[in-house]
């Protein structure tokens, strides 16, 4: 795409849709330009706000939208502007005047300052309220065992800055707990699926592909999730609890069912589901009942299992040659398994391994793809220290 010569860094980054065009003059009499849009070749004339009403298909901007912004390509633009808009937003900081510098290349105390000066200077920067909300924050974070990181999280500070420049606040309380649970999570919820409109949107373009998986929560509940994968993106459809269920190729087809009526069956090419019996079984009902619907087994899993089963000694009588050509390979993760159970089982072994080792030992899960393969690597790096 084009782009005009006198677009500055700071345009680039918090104004990125301005790639998408060109700047073809100045108009006499304003401040504006004569824009053309590098996807419809439409010319007109503004500023970056019209700029983004044509791309972004915003109606009563001034301009009109633009014809040749496919769905997919629309996710793109509102997820750059998004992105743009939370970078102004979040970075906007308060220039602060560095502290006076003498001739002679020493910063003045403060302690000599002038006590007038010195009292008016705090009374400006409100230092004694600064640290006193810095204190309550920090006793916020340490009394609920809340992670460091979550100060890095743009929101959290955006939180705080709208609240500290928002006049008539003064009496602000947070929401309580029931309003955060209730009310709110509801917006938000709201908010989000907004957001991911232009994704079902383009669901009728291409077609969308069902992914399900399951697996068991912290409390051990078995979870059933479902995706559509698009060529936009992923996105989430729902989870289903599956706690006191029995869980066979009726229960899993009646909702997978569910969610192909919701996704629309037009949209639906095809589902993936792990190599499970019970799932095949059920690929094969929703084909039955949808016959432009294909199921496939996960080609992850396949690979899993063709590379936990290779060497299993269940194999012998089946196929002995390729048995005694990669049985090494279990020898060899018996033994790790073998070393890190004995390094992991107590604490003294344990502090002698983390003084000679900068790196962690690895516990993957057997269910994740190539574990075998990951433990061994790890091992591998580790083969000095131990």
């Amino acid at each position: 795409m084009n782009i005009s010569n006198q677009t500055t860094e700071e345009e680039d980054e918090t104004k990125p849709l301005w790639r998408y065009v060109s700047k073809l003059r100045k108009t006499p009499g304003g401040g504006n330009n004569m824009i053309k849009c590098s996807l419809c070749d439409f010319s007109f004339n503004g500023s970056y706000t019209r700029v983004r009403a044509h791309l972004l298909r915003i109606t009563g901007g001034g301009v009109r939208i633009c014809a040749n912004v496919t769905p997919s390509k629309l996710v793109e633009f509102k997820k750059l502007d998004n992105e743009a808009s939370l970078k102004i937003e979040y970075s906007k900081k308060k220039k602060v005047p560095l502290p006076h510098v003498s001739d002679e290349g020493k910063q003045s105390n403060n302690n000599d300052l002038n006590p007038k000066l010195k009292g008016s200077l705090q009374a400006a920067f409100n230092i004694q309220g600064r640290d006193t909300v810095d204190c309550a924050v920090a006793r916020m974070f340490y009394s609920s065992g809340l992670p460091f990181h979550l100060a890095r999280n743009p929101y959290y500070r955006n939180a705080f800055s709208v609240a500290a420049n928002t006049s008539n606040l003064s009496g602000y309380v947070p929401p309580t707990y029931n309003k955060l649970r209730g009310p709110l999570l509801s917006k938000e919820r709201r908010h989000v699926e907004n957001l991911l409109q232009p994704i079902r949107n383009s669901w009728n373009q291409k077609g969308v592909t069902i992914v399900s998986d399951g697996w068991s929560d912290p409390q051990r509940r078995p979870l059933i999730n479902f995706m559509a994968i698009t060529e936009s993106g992923p996105m989430f459809l729902k989870s289903v609890d599956g706690s006191g269920e029995i869980k066979d190729k009726d229960f899993i087809a009646k909702h997978i069912r569910d969610v192909i009526m919701e996704v629309g069956p037009k949209n639906v090419v095809q589902i993936i589901t792990d190599n499970a019996s019970v799932c095949k079984a059920a690929g094969m009902l929703i084909e039955l009942e949808f016959p432009s619907i294909y199921w496939t087994p996960c080609v992850v899993h396949t690979l899993n299992l063709a590379l936990k089963n290779i060497c299993a000694a269940k194999n012998t009588e089946k196929n002995s040659d390729t048995y005694q050509q990669c049985s090494w390979i279990s020898q060899i993760v018996d033994d790790a398994t073998f070393i890190k159970t004995f390094i992991m089982g107590h604490s003294m072994r344990l502090s002698m391994f983390n003084n000679f080792n900068s790196l962690k030992l690895l516990s993957v899960a057997s269910t994740r793809f190539a574990s075998t393969i990951v433990m061994l690597k790890r091992f591998r790096s580790l083969k000095k220290g131990l």
